[in-house]
């Protein structure tokens, strides 16, 4: 991976030679292996996709019975039954969606030693689409931190309620600030109070009906916060991606510091989907349609996912008191163990990739708040991520016509 990079202006952030929030396309050859695997694939996958998310929508209902209040903590033999069955389908439907094999290490290999670390109730991963997060489920038995349009998806969002995630409107929050609570690094709070007061009107009416709790900025730490201090086992182990959006896996991006506000350690884990650019498809879910994504992923005779889990990270005493330097220095190190660079960029310079032109301009509207009224122009990609060259050098013909 390069370390060059791109800049859009003095107002603009710096970005990579290549486009970090699109995806790969599929080349001529992947689309042939595409079309002629579908008709094989497809239909198996579909179906057993469906069954097994049926199946494990039946099972919460089941163990969620007689719970009233599904913001509370459960018994234990109630969350042991709920996680052990949510484990199984989270596996199978990984591999209903072409994840046939996972890859899985460890930065502490001997078991022995991995036991003695601290049990973080927090665990981070970086953000390439949906399968680190079913992932984390099936491995750790996981909830999660996510926006509250996730509601409306079928299946995912009920099972994600009676999972006890945190639900988050992001509304009117700064650069994915709200979905994962706290300030972003380097980023004034100073709108913090009109993010709460234009938070969608819904917001609290829904709030008390389920498990995961639609909240803004302040009170989504407040509940990572009161999961990192409960006693171990009260609440299942929180998956948060504190970069706060989705992108293509070839760097790191900008953390949020809510996950790092109770200065306790936390559990790092570090995900990559790789995939031939000749034939294969990219696996990394930004700015692209959900449903045609997963047809994509379902043509494939196999994706793969490797998974690393990292030291569980202690925080010193400066880190403790600055979660900001705390956030930056778990991305250094995840980023480091990935062989990514680290970019200062946020969902707001996402939004202007999107394929809707309400999301496009949504982002222009947050950048030119962010820089005085003015708009970064777009950048210019040199590159794809597997730095084959996008743009052709112009420098030695210019060089010729000026002699």
């Amino acid at each position: 991976m390069t370390a060059s990079t791109t800049t859009t202006s003095n107002y603009g952030p710096i970005y990579p030679p290549f486009n970090p929030f699109v995806r790969h396309p599929t080349s001529p050859l992947g689309k042939v292996r595409m079309i002629l695997c579908s008709s094989i694939l497809l239909p198996i996958r579909l179906t057993g996709a469906i069954l097994t998310l049926s199946s494990c929508l039946i099972w919460c209902n089941i163990c969620s019975i007689g719970c009233s209040d599904l913001s509370k903590p459960y018994s234990p033999t109630r969350r042991r039954l709920l996680q052990g069955g949510c484990r199984v389908f989270s596996r199978i439907l990984l591999f209903w969606y072409g994840f046939v094999w996972l890859r899985e290490s460890y930065e502490i290999e001997d078991r022995e030693e991995r036991e003695k670390q601290p049990h973080p109730s927090v665990v981070v991963v970086n953000h390439i689409g949906f399968a680190e997060l079913m992932y984390l489920c099936y491995s750790d038995g996981c909830c999660f931190v996510s926006k509250d349009t996730n509601r409306a998806l079928p299946f995912i969002g009920k099972i994600s309620e009676v999972l006890q995630s945190i639900f988050v409107d992001r509304g009117e929050g700064e650069g994915g600030r709200s979905i994962h609570g706290g300030q972003q690094q380097g980023e004034a709070s100073s709108n913090s109070n009109t993010t709460v007061q234009n938070s969608r009107s819904h917001t609290s009416d829904v709030s008390s009906a389920s498990g995961g709790s639609v909240s803004n900025a302040k009170s989504t730490t407040e509940k990572i916060l009161e999961r990192a201090h409960s006693p171990p086992g009260t609440w299942p182990p929180l998956a948060i991606c504190p970069e706060g959006t989705t992108h293509t896996g070839h760097v790191m991006i900008r953390f949020a510091t809510g996950a790092f506000r109770a200065g306790l350690p936390i559990q790092p884990v570090i995900v990559s989907s790789p995939f031939s650019s000749r034939f294969g498809y990219d696996p990394s879910f930004s700015c692209a349609n959900i449903v045609l994504h997963v047809i994509c992923l379902m043509t494939q005779p196999m994706n793969h996912l490797h998974v690393k889990h990292l030291a569980v990270y202690v925080p010193n005493d400066a880190e403790k008191k600055d979660p900001a330097l705390y956030a930056n220095n778990v991305r250094q190190k995840m980023a480091q163990q990935l062989g990514v660079e680290c970019y200062d960029l946020t969902w707001n310079e996402k939004l202007r990739f999107e394929r809707m032109a309400k999301a496009r301009e949504l982002g222009n509207q947050r950048l030119a708040a962010k820089n005085g009224g003015v708009v970064p122009p777009m950048p210019v990609f040199t590159e794809d991520a597997f730095g084959n060259p996008l743009v052709e050098k112009v420098e030695s013909g210019s060089k010729k016509k000026n002699d």
